[in-house]
């Protein structure tokens, strides 16, 4: 049975408080439509209220929009996830976004992915402002919600530098971000974009910082502690590149530093739906009494088998099965419906995930953050370590797994390949190391759509929405060009 969490129950609370602090310039926000609201003496006046507003926050991560396709967290995800060549969609939600198509400026998805990010990161300037100007909140709690809002907006700048920016080893110089430590009001003025140089410092700056203040408990696996800001700088590292020994020790953080104990999950099979799972990290919680319902991919879009399951609309690459072994937990997939002959893309399908309106959303997992370190230990130069971290995975998931003998490039792929099988679905691994490694992504002839994507295109990032641009004078009508 799963545990109950707070993030139910005060959920609405956030809605009325959200009001009043989501007043935010045009340049990234719509005007609110509602005055009325807690002001910020309420908010901030005590310790239990600043936790019910980071509550609130927390569950905007899941919260439904415009669209199936544009809710939340997951369905920016899942949208970088349907990129790649793994796996394959149907002609249903997402079709845009697997067609590489769902970028130009006024486009769904690029408003969405601004929008709700730059939302995002406001509630959290909002909070660390409020905590700041406090007179009432003891200086131990202050610092560490002030993490919590310091994590919360190196996330989002970091979903935006994915989403908005080429790679940032491509040029770092690149200037296409407006950086935002301030709330917004209602009478901001648009910033001018920051180099990507910029945004990742301040990424990594809020980071290191937060790690510093925040403790290893929290309310439950939804709420952000040290490992999950340690986690999240791990993947950061992984883009910038520039401090593998870091990266390592971020990631054996989180783990524990025991691989072979910390990949044990109990997950695959089951539904991969529970956060109670001892291997996951960090999690959007959900019940059915609050659910996205049919809004939450991947389950929603994988699981062909419930009778709820709305669209059916996920398959998986024929090429990609094959490299899963016959022994592999992880080998959850078959050929449900028979029509490899009439339409190849629809031979497979996983149940890897299953819809139950109360699944839970992982966002981080301790088997992610061993191939992390696995990886650090290659690029420095520590190749046994590497093979011994990718191994404690394989071994868990495979019984007749045999620890890897390559070496050089035939093991950093053999790594990164493993990243593919352990989390494909979950937060478009494939399309985020094809982006950071500069390499295309080449589309077997099974797809329904044949694209390929080649190192550094333009394909790997989305456009500036028009309305950002329309509205705030500090952005150069020609950042599209």
């Amino acid at each position: 049975m799963k545990k109950v969490n707070n993030i139910g129950k005060r959920a609405a609370f956030f809605l009325l408080i959200c009001i009043m602090f989501t007043s935010c310039s045009e340049d990234f926000l719509d005007e609110p439509k509602n005055t009325d609201g807690v002001t910020a003496d309420v908010v901030f006046s005590n310790a239990s209220i600043v936790e019910s507003y980071i509550t609130g926050i927390l569950r905007r991560f899941r919260s439904q929009y415009s669209a199936t396709d544009t809710a939340g967290l997951q369905s920016i995800y899942f949208a970088r996830t349907i990129k790649g060549n793994d796996l394959i969609q149907a002609p249903s939600w997402y079709l845009f976004d697997y067609g590489h198509e769902n970028r130009e400026p006024n486009f769904r998805r690029t408003i969405f992915n601004w929008d709700f990010s730059y939302d995002m990161i406001n509630q959290a300037n909002t909070l660390i402002k409020g905590v700041t100007d406090s007179p009432s909140i003891d200086n131990n709690a202050k610092k560490e919600f002030i993490a919590v809002g310091k994590t919360l907006r190196a996330f989002y700048y970091f979903q935006l530098a994915l989403d908005f920016a080429p790679n940032y080893n491509n040029d770092q110089s690149v200037s296409r971000l407006p950086i935002y430590t301030e709330p917004a009001t209602g009478a901001s003025e648009g910033n001018p974009t920051s180099s990507l140089s910029e945004v990742y410092a301040l990424i990594v700056s809020d980071l290191k910082e937060a790690i510093q203040d925040l403790s290893d408990d929290r309310l439950g696996k939804s709420y952000i502690n040290k490992a999950v800001a340690q986690g999240i700088l791990a993947r950061v590292l992984l883009v910038t590149q520039d401090d593998w020994t870091l990266a390592s020790s971020s990631a054996r953080a989180v783990y524990g530093g025991d691989a072979t104990s910390a990949v044990a999950s109990t997950s695959f099979g089951t539904g991969f739906q529970d956060m109670s799972d001892p291997e996951w990290v960090w999690a959007m919680y959900q019940d059915q009494a609050e659910s996205t319902f049919y809004w939450g991919a991947p389950a929603n879009f994988t699981d062909h088998l419930s009778g709820a399951a709305f669209f059916k609309a996920t398959y998986i690459n024929t090429n990609f099965v094959s490299t899963f072994s016959e022994t592999d937990e992880r080998r959850l997939f078959f050929d449900l419906y028979g029509v490899s002959e009439t339409t190849p893309y629809r031979e497979f399908i996983t149940t890897k995930f299953s819809f139950t309106l109360q699944e839970d959303f992982p966002i981080m997992r301790k088997s992610e953050m061993v191939l992390v370190d696995a990886e650090a230990q290659y690029h420095l130069n520590n190749q046994p370590a590497a093979q011994d971290l990718l191994f404690a995975l394989q071994k868990d998931r495979d019984p007749n797994a045999v620890r890897s003998g390559n070496t050089g490039q035939a093991l950093l792929d053999e790594i990164l390949l493993e990243r593919r099988k352990e989390m494909y679905g979950e937060n478009g691994v494939e399309f985020f190391d094809a982006k950071r490694y500069r390499q295309p992504i080449l589309r077997d002839d099974v797809h329904r759509v044949i694209i390929n994507v080649p190192a550094d295109s333009e394909l790997f990032f989305l456009k500036i929405p028009q309305k950002e641009i329309d509205a705030n004078p500090n952005i150069d009508d020609s950042i599209n060009s």
